[in-house]
């Protein structure tokens, strides 16, 4: 009777496992379907993507690239968003990086003051800022700047992914740090030697998060950059569009040419970027 029980058990949790699967595929087809026809029309023709605006291509069309690639000026788009993301991952992770160790490992006094203050920081809309906040630039010179652009981002970015590594941070046992003392390292000797090595898929993960945000946020980007040397990738596409929307072949490359470096690092560190989000969502 018992075995009976057991073998019927098995075979619910077997039939529950292959539907829940078969749900995950359907969603992960429904989600690839438009990226699958934006890459498959690149290669094709106007005038056959108009003929039928889903299908396969009949033969490879790589001209649209180079098109696409210099109606659009995307190199300057791609050299403005690589410099402003850049800057951006380098600044969170230093200064979010210390203040997360600091309310994590360190005897902080109000500990629980920085930690809301952070929270608080996630809370409030970033955009409600975006009126007084482009006066105050302005008035010292930083619209039309990428440097000013990248404070910006600093600011947003910086609470929420500290606070994920801080959540990730709290799991790493102490006890290694306290060897690393014995062994004569300070308290960033410790940081450096000891818990940064441990710390990073989160640090990667926060740095593939803040990248491909820089990469693809357009409100900040359009209001505070209006010249075209300075553009990024994400108003460079926007304005392509709206210059050649009759022009299929034109707006399914470009589109491809703005998303592919990002879906390119994630396929290069997916590994490490499961293992701090699932680690740190864990650990907190």
């Amino acid at each position: 009777m018992k075995k009976a029980v057991h073998k019927k058990g098995v075979g619910a949790r077997t039939h529950d496992s292959v539907w829940e699967h078969a749900i995950l595929i359907f969603v992960a087809i429904l989600h690839m379907l438009p990226l699958a026809v934006m890459v498959l029309n690149s290669f094709r023709e106007e005038k056959r993507i108009k003929l039928l605006p889903i299908s396969l291509p009949e033969s490879l069309y790589f001209k649209n690239y180079p098109n696409a690639w210099k109606k659009g000026q995307f190199l300057t788009g791609y050299l403005n968003s690589f410099f402003i993301g850049v800057i951006v991952v380098i600044c969170v992770l230093v200064l979010g990086g210390l203040c997360a160790y600091s309310m994590a490992k360190l005897p902080l006094p109000k500990r629980d003051f920085f930690v809301g203050y952070f929270t608080m920081g996630m809370a409030i809309p970033g955009f409600l800022c975006l009126v007084p906040l482009y006066f105050m630039m302005g008035k010292i010179g930083m619209t039309n700047s990428r440097y000013g652009l990248s404070m910006i981002y600093v600011a947003l970015f910086l609470p929420l992914h500290t606070m994920m590594m801080r959540a990730y941070l709290i799991g790493i046992p102490r006890e290694l740090e306290e060897a690393g003392k014995i062994d004569g390292c300070s308290e960033l000797g410790v940081f450096w030697h000891v818990t940064l090595p441990l710390a990073r898929p989160i640090m990667t993960t926060v740095a593939l998060l803040v990248f491909s945000r820089c990469w693809n946020e357009f409100l900040w980007a359009n209001t505070f950059l209006s010249v075209n040397p300075v553009r990024t990738v994400a108003t460079r596409f926007y304005i392509f569009v709206s210059e050649h929307n009759t022009e299929m072949d034109m707006i399914y490359t470009s589109g491809v040419i703005s998303l592919a470096p990002i879906a390119v690092l994630y396929l290069l560190l997916q590994d490490n970027f499961i293992e701090g989000l699932t680690a740190g969502g864990v650990k907190g």
